[in-house]
């Protein structure tokens, strides 16, 4: 591997592309009139910088305005993320796809843009391996904070039956069938990458059965939380501030100019002054949970999360991640979600909570929801409370989650607007920022290629 990554085409209507992890603009980028157009992206998110990258190797000028960047002492909500990659919809205890139909987006397209996110994220952990090996020469010194691990998900049913209990639609059971498929289809473009098995956890008579053995010794010894399987795949998991350090200094590398200014109120009262005033052509919305504001959306809300930071305690598995879903208990009521995933070599994140429409952000390692998220997460895997007190640390921020799904479409409340939103990632920002920045670039470009306002043809994914 060179400092190049070359993604693949998908199913859809994204052509390959190539990055260069270096300042360097990859040579095919080079489209004469691509020197002269400039993007304007408000977000100094995940999603606005993967947006950056991809516009800057195809040989674009770009700024970026935020009212906040990424550091360690006043993360962003792209750093407190979990930032385990899940194929959609995600586990994090709350629908992901709010609206199954009529959204701005469906579950087909959250499911492309993460498996175009897995590429990146796998491409990324290899270069980050060379690199530890000794090998940076080959692929540049700076690591992104990529890693492949082995994610172990959890279930109260069987889900690998086909009949019986999955009579009637069960997520889990589809999720399960389809990353399946992506693994073992001779069609799949990822066969094979992810790794998949099964699980049985229990036999007849409701005694351990599985012969993994960091399941038998590790996870609920007491058969509190009654899992009846599992399945295990090969997961990215992000160091989130190594990742974000590295995004805002390869952009500034390449080119980018970022300032740090806040936009207030409805974009469109503020389209035509900031075209003018930064001499841009397009301008990319990717705000989060500012896009309520920004895009005057009433459908974007948040959700409070928040995971504690541990040192990992001896007995831990440094290459596992533990995932018990939200599932619907037989009284009706939506189970809480246990969540273990590494951070790092030296760090677990340990969540989760997930409170609908709380923006305060007041949480502490005594909150009681906290408490009892720890004590949920200890009870689950019991080597967690052999970690260090001392080295505990809570985190939390809003997920930007939409009633509509994920948005990546132009702004269509004017014929004129110059407009493309990447906004509404909920709890998968990592899971989809690559995908969701590919298409926000597709259609950034149509709308230059084809000098067309914003339009319904225009905003299909």
């Amino acid at each position: 591997m060179a400092t190049r990554l070359t993604l693949k085409p998908t199913s859809g209507q994204l052509a390959e592309i190539q990055l260069s992890t270096t300042a360097e603009i990859p040579e095919r980028a080079h489209k004469t009139q691509n020197r002269f157009r400039h993007i304007l992206i408000i977000g100094g998110g995940v999603s606005g910088l993967m947006t950056a990258w991809i516009l800057l190797d195809k040989g674009y000028r770009v700024t970026i305005l935020s009212k906040a960047w990424a550091s360690r002492e006043r993360p962003l909500t792209s750093q407190i993320a979990g930032a385990l990659w899940e194929f959609p919809p995600g586990g994090c205890g709350i629908m992901e796809i709010e609206t199954p139909l009529f959204g701005y987006s469906a579950v087909e397209h959250y499911r492309e843009w993460a498996m175009q996110s897995f590429e990146f994220y796998r491409l990324m952990a290899e270069r980050d391996e060379l690199i530890s090996r000794g090998l940076g020469q080959a692929v540049g010194t700076e690591k992104f904070g990529a890693k492949m691990k082995t994610l172990f998900q959890f279930f109260r049913q069987p889900i690998e039956a086909t009949t019986g209990v999955h009579d009637r639609h069960d997520p889990h059971h589809d999720k399960y069938h389809e990353v399946k498929t992506l693994d073992q289809s001779v069609d799949s473009s990822f066969r094979d990458q992810l790794n998949v098995k099964y699980h049985v956890m229990t036999d007849a008579q409701g005694g351990k059965k599985t012969n993994s053995r960091v399941l038998t010794d590790l996870v609920d010894p007491k058969n509190q939380f009654n899992v009846a399987c599992a399945y295990q795949h090969a997961a990215p998991m992000i160091d989130t501030d190594v990742a974000m350090e590295f995004l805002m200094r390869l952009v500034q590398r390449k080119g980018a100019v970022l300032e740090t200014r806040e936009i207030n109120g409805d974009i469109r009262l503020h389209e035509a002054e900031l075209l003018n005033a930064y001499n841009a052509d397009i301008i990319v919305n990717a705000t989060g949970i500012g896009a309520r504001e920004l895009a005057t959306d009433g459908q974007i809300f948040p959700v409070r999360g928040a995971v504690k930071k541990i040192k990992r305690p001896a007995g831990y598995p440094a290459d596992a991640a533990f995932l018990l879903p939200a599932q619907v208990n037989p009284d009706g009521s939506v189970g809480k979600t246990v969540f273990i995933v590494p951070r790092n070599d030296d760090t677990l994140v340990v969540g989760s909570i997930t409170q609908r429409n709380n923006w305060e952000l007041n949480l502490s390692l005594d909150s009681p929801e906290v408490k009892a998220m720890w004590e949920r997460a200890t009870e689950f895997l019991p080597v967690l409370k052999n970690a260090d007190r001392d080295s505990q640390s809570l985190a939390q921020g809003l997920r930007p989650f939409s009633h509509l799904n994920v948005r990546v479409s132009p702004d269509s409340r004017a014929n004129t607007c110059r407009i493309v939103h990447n906004y509404g990632h909920g709890g998968s920002g990592w899971t989809l920022a690559v995908g969701c920045a590919r298409t926000c670039v597709r259609l950034v470009e149509e709308l230059l290629d084809t000098g067309r306002s914003a339009n319904a043809e225009l905003c299909r994914l």
